[in-house]
């Protein structure tokens, strides 16, 4: 059941950080900043990637653990890069914020993938 919602969490992960870093690069094509819409779409990726971990760790203790050592890696690093984002751009609202929030969901799409690939090989 874990498994499943784990599994789940991480395919709306990947689906939701694609379009959100879409939604980043256009902003900075436009050369617009990020809005609020933004702003939130950002807040509920990160909110996304915590529970994604908190069900990934009741995983681990509950015994189960992925078929690769370096989904580990790939977890602490999606969980980190959205603060990292926000720490680089210090609440700027120009373009270039819109672009380091684009590429950085982009990485987070990147990660997601190979997290859920390590997951399984």
């Amino acid at each position: 059941m874990l498994q499943q919602i784990h599994h789940t969490i991480a395919n709306m992960a990947l689906f939701y950080t694609f379009i959100v870093g879409v939604w980043g690069l256009v902003l900075f094509l436009r050369r617009r900043g990020p809005d609020g819409n933004f702003n939130g779409a950002v807040i509920l990726a990160a909110g996304l990637f915590a529970v994604q971990a908190i069900v990934g760790l009741i995983l681990v203790f509950l015994g189960l653990m992925p078929a690769n050592g370096i989904h580990f890696l790939y977890g602490v690093s999606t969980f980190l890069t959205i603060p990292l984002a926000f720490t680089i751009t210090r609440g700027r609202t120009d373009s270039q914020a819109s672009l380091i929030y684009g590429l950085a969901l982009m990485f987070l799409w990147g990660l997601s993938q190979r997290a859920f690939d390590t997951a399984f090989h």
